[in-house]
């Protein structure tokens, strides 16, 4: 992640934030009508308790589901998601997408991030939708789970790695690892969450994610306790209500420290975008997006 700059002018990056709160909507809608248990989650839920809404310099949206839930959305959107105007990715709908969870992307937008240009799935603005499983409990099947998932992880990753890696060795595997079949990586990886889902454990992750949390280095980033995602509740972001976890304080502790304070201007941090277009009008259930828009910045609220 890069630090925070002047990369995009406040009012894109406003826009860019009512576009993926249209998809989140677009994603309660099926689930509410579907009874399938989503979760608001990470930088989404802390932007809901301390602000509201977005954090104001934060630049994406994230979901957690239990790869059930995950699964069963999957099969509901098929004929439920206005495909007019969503499209939901993961490797079985786009075969030149390369990561181990899903997107919901909205058609008519680009956001392509800086250094992954070379990935030619489609780009459009999107949310997260990770898929999250059981990791082992075991110290030494948690180590190799661990290891198996970052090797696969790094492998799906090598049509980036191979050009932006500092490290000149890096880069020459990458340049190796960049000819193995996605399917290879992505495979294991769907095999080892099945695996892990037979049995009960204490903590969840997603298997297809790895990033070591910026935030408190004792945990990863897109990891959770199981207990977690066994109750939810409601709460508002941008004037509209979502559901995430009961327990959402123990979840973001877990995940920031003293959530509450902001962090100092140079660790706040937005993705970089090489290009976008945001040039598509929202549907925000009928509110008026001028009013979303009015008087809004990327400052503290």
């Amino acid at each position: 992640m890069a630090k925070k700059k002047n990369i995009m002018p406040p009012e894109d990056l406003r826009k860019l934030h009512l576009i993926e709160l249209e998809l989140l909507l677009e994603l309660d809608r099926i689930c509410r009508k579907h009874k399938i248990k989503y979760f608001i989650s990470c930088g989404t839920l802390l932007g809901a308790i301390r602000h509201g809404g977005f954090i104001p310099w934060d630049d994406d949206l994230d979901t957690f589901l239990t790869r059930k839930e995950y699964e069963r959305f999957c099969k509901v959107c098929e004929t439920e998601l206005d495909h007019k105007k969503f499209f939901l990715q993961n490797d079985r709908t786009d075969k030149e997408y390369r990561w181990g969870y899903g997107k919901l992307r909205r058609k008519g937008t680009e956001y392509i991030r800086a250094g992954q240009e070379a990935i030619k799935c489609f780009s459009g603005v999107s949310i997260d939708l990770f898929v999250m499983d059981n990791m082992p409990d075991t110290p030494l099947f948690r180590t190799i789970h661990f290891w198996v998932r970052r090797a696969c992880i790094k492998t799906l990753w090598s049509v980036v790695g191979v050009t932006e890696d500092p490290s000149k060795v890096k880069r020459m595997l990458y340049g190796v690892l960049r000819h193995v079949n996605k399917r290879i990586p992505l495979g294991i990886m769907e095999w080892m969450g099945k695996m892990c889902n037979k049995h009960k454990t204490e903590y969840l992750c997603c298997t297809g994610f790895y990033r070591q949390n910026p935030f408190n280095k004792k945990t990863l980033l897109v990891s959770t306790k199981a207990e977690w995602l066994r109750k939810r509740t409601e709460v508002e972001f941008e004037g509209f209500s979502f559901y995430t976890m009961k327990e959402w304080d123990s979840f973001l502790k877990y995940y920031y420290g003293s959530y509450m304070e902001y962090p100092a201007e140079e660790n706040r941090y937005l993705h970089p975008p090489k290009s976008y277009k945001l040039d598509v009008d929202v549907d925000l259930r009928g509110r008026s997006v001028e009013e979303y828009m009015k008087g809004w910045s990327n400052t503290e609220k």
